[in-house]
């Protein structure tokens, strides 16, 4: 599994951070590499995916590489 870089893990939280609201809508897109075993059976993410955090109209807010595995419920924590 891969690691990636702590730099990059910390600009994510920080973009999320910034830009998520509550009551608001925004997309998360997360560009896995093709060998990723989240394409296999095993539904695990072990590349360093692209995040890239859009609002609601597909502007792009905030693009992070290099932040390490991805787990969908990173994105579930609860807003205060």
């Amino acid at each position: 599994m891969t690691q990636g870089n702590r730099k990059a893990r910390r600009a994510w939280a920080a973009a999320r951070k910034r830009h998520i609201r509550p009551g608001h809508v925004y997309i998360a897109e997360i560009q896995h590499d093709p060998d990723c075993m989240i394409y296999s059976t095993e539904r695990t993410c072990t590349c360093n995916p692209t995040r890239i955090l859009k609002d609601d109209r597909g502007r792009e807010l905030a693009r992070v590489e290099n932040a390490g595995f991805y787990d969908p419920l990173e994105m579930a924590e609860v807003m205060p």
